[in-house]
């Protein structure tokens, strides 16, 4: 585990968490009242009355209207160059051991495929 630190920082900070003695806890928490609350319903309703008093409460009867951006005259999506050497340079950037993103695909899965070479070509993609 010591010798893949580099590529894989997940399992071996899981390891470490897993092994810390030291546990953590929450409460007992002191109410408005200043009396102690100790069980975890109470705890819960003090944090619940305490995060929800942050919050904005608005009036959805006023809601403003978005004005458009977008122009149908205007097209600014002509301008963009994606080239292989481009995407080719941004994988070779992926860490191994980080979360999926927005496409739900693992950085491993696609280092895997970059690695393995091309499976499509341009005429492939439609």
């Amino acid at each position: 585990m010591a010798e893949n630190i580099k590529k894989d920082t997940k399992s071996f900070y899981a390891y470490v968490k897993g092994r810390a003695k030291a546990g953590r806890s929450i409460g007992p928490l002191v109410n408005d009242q200043n009396v102690v609350v100790d069980s975890a319903e109470e705890m819960s309703q003090e944090f619940n009355k305490f995060f929800s008093s942050v919050f904005t409460k608005e009036r959805t009867g006023e809601v403003p209207e978005a004005n458009w951006v977008y122009n149908e005259n205007e097209n600014g999506l002509n301008d963009i160059d994606i080239t292989e050497e481009k995407v080719s340079a941004k994988l070779d950037k992926l860490r191994d051991d980080k979360a999926a993103g927005a496409d739900d695909l693992l950085p491993r899965f696609l280092n895997i495929l970059h690695q393995e070479g091309d499976y499509f070509s341009h005429s492939d993609v439609v």
